[in-house]
């Protein structure tokens, strides 16, 4: 065999790049697997795959929970629908889906940056943030699969494609959570804000786009209808009553709005470890959605009003003390670092070519 015979062997640049993101991936979801085994003791994890489990058998924990069915019904398939192998195979899921937000995660990098080096930035970005939102005992098997839909859709929005990848991503994510409902609101403001942009700029108002406004708004009614669909027809018990009698949460509402029990949280335990974790995370994801959309407008300020939104709702809705439910954020921040990262280094590489010229 000739030198030449050897080269073909080997694999194309774009393979091997990808081999060494797939590689990168597996062992970053295996470390972060093994962190959540430190940071949540046995029961904690396994009050995790109960609620995961409950929802498979009409008793989630919370009646919300119960239109939540993509992520627990996959892992049942993979138990053969065992309970005795239930939790083996949430063992295996988390792995795979952490795995795949990985890989996803660091391909979004390497296209933002367009070098391997952003992908690897982009890889330390989400370890960071996937650590920094841990505390016991919530995490749940839809919160990964958020991950993958939410670095998905930044990847959509950042590579312009059609309308009917949107509407395919949110036809699978809104089995998993509300949050799909977020895909669906892009849909509909980023319209608004493209032709307000250049109402501004051009002094004329453009037609809206109706039919990508017009599928956000299906999307939206479709989801909420999908979702009260399976809580009806699957629900058997709520199980918070049980598990929490002395919970502020009250049960058996479609959504509990808890601004109220958050900003009392965040008043009393304002310098607690969780506290200045999800406010400093907060505060880092808004800033850099912030510089994105000043630097491009064009695709950065949609993304950043869905982020504020989704901000919001989750403030509103979702319990500040389980930091989990800002996971569906870590893809904004990621891919605005990686963004602002890439800006910084091609403004520095200009300088010092003008101050050589």
């Amino acid at each position: 065999m000739t030198v030449q015979d050897l080269g073909r062997l080997r694999p194309a640049p774009a393979i091997r790049s990808t081999m060494t993101g797939a590689a990168l991936a597996a062992i970053v979801s295996a470390a972060l697997f093994a962190i959540v085994m430190v940071v949540f003791d046995r029961a904690d994890y396994l009050q995790s795959v109960d609620a995961s489990w409950g929802v498979t058998t009409g008793h989630p924990v919370w009646k919300t929970f119960q239109g939540r069915v993509l992520a627990p019904y996959f892992i049942k398939a993979m138990a053969l629908g065992s309970p005795a192998y239930y939790v083996a195979a949430h063992m295996a899921f988390q792995f795979i889906a952490v795995a795949l937000a990985a890989f996803l995660l660091w391909r979004l990098g390497r296209k933002i940056g367009g070098n391997e080096q952003s992908g690897v930035f982009a890889l330390a970005l989400f370890v960071m943030s996937f650590i920094a939102l841990l505390r016991p005992p919530c995490l749940y098997s839809w919160d990964f699969v958020d991950l993958i839909v939410f670095t998905l859709f930044i990847d959509f929005v950042l590579s312009n494609r059609p309308l009917s990848w949107f509407i395919g991503l949110f036809a699978v994510a809104t089995f998993n959570r509300d949050s799909a409902n977020f895909i669906a609101l892009w849909l509909m403001a980023e319209p608004v804000l493209r032709a307000l942009r250049h109402r501004l700029k051009d002094g004329v108002m453009p037609a809206l786009d109706g039919r990508r406004m017009l599928a956000g708004l299906a999307c939206i009614a479709a989801g909420l209808i999908i979702a009260e669909l399976l809580r009806r027809n699957l629900l058997v018990e709520e199980m918070a009553p049980k598990y929490f009698p002395d919970n502020p949460v009250v049960a058996g509402h479609r959504y509990n709005f808890v601004l109220p029990i958050n900003i009392e949280y965040l008043r009393h335990s304002l310098f607690s470890p969780t506290a200045l974790m999800v406010l400093s995370f907060l505060a880092v994801t808004v800033w850099l959605g912030a510089a994105s959309a000043r630097r491009d407008p064009e695709r950065g300020l949609p993304l950043f009003a869905v982020e504020l939104a989704l901000i919001a709702a989750t403030l509103a809705f979702g319990i500040v003390y389980e930091p989990r439910i800002f996971v569906p954020l870590i893809p904004f921040l990621v891919a605005c670092a990686v963004q602002m990262r890439t800006a910084a280094t091609t403004s520095g590489r200009i300088s010092s070519a003008s101050s050589i010229a």
